[in-house]
């Protein structure tokens, strides 16, 4: 009995995970999501900090997001900001992040993921980007 209840419990928690990326324009009512296409999250852990860069695409269209965590309990978002071309014009801002989810260990990269708001540069949330976690690569040498 005890094994079912575990087995409920975890298959529960697992269907509550938000699993989808999606990236939205929030400065309408109501929000659009952007046609946006997640090209990757790439970043490094080193010690306790985490530095980490996740790409969106759309054609001519590209906007990067770098953001720095810090590794305490609970794990702390510290900065983030984006700069890009949207619609033909450059973007750029801060980022800020309301609900961050973290997975890693000492001897691998680790897992990153949550929701992320993209502010203008006067402070006005534009995007809302939510990303699954997502264990971070490392960029390939060039």
């Amino acid at each position: 009995m005890r094994r079912i209840y575990f087995v409920f419990i975890f298959a529960l928690t697992l269907g509550c995970a938000n699993t989808e990326y999606r990236f939205e324009q929030i400065d309408r009512d109501p929000p659009v999501v952007a046609p946006f296409r997640f090209g990757g999250l790439y970043g490094i852990r080193d010690g306790s900090s985490v530095k980490a860069q996740a790409e969106f695409v759309n054609g001519k269209d590209s906007l990067v997001m770098d953001i720095a965590l810090y590794l305490r309990p609970p794990v702390e978002f510290q900065s983030g900001t984006y700069k890009g071309t949207v619609g033909g014009k450059v973007v750029a801002g801060s980022v800020e992040c309301p609900s961050l989810t973290f997975q890693g260990g000492q001897t691998a990269l680790p897992t990153v993921g949550g929701l992320f708001i993209l502010k203008s540069e006067d402070g006005r949330p534009l995007y809302r980007v939510r990303i699954p976690a997502t264990m971070l690569t490392r960029r390939p040498l060039q």
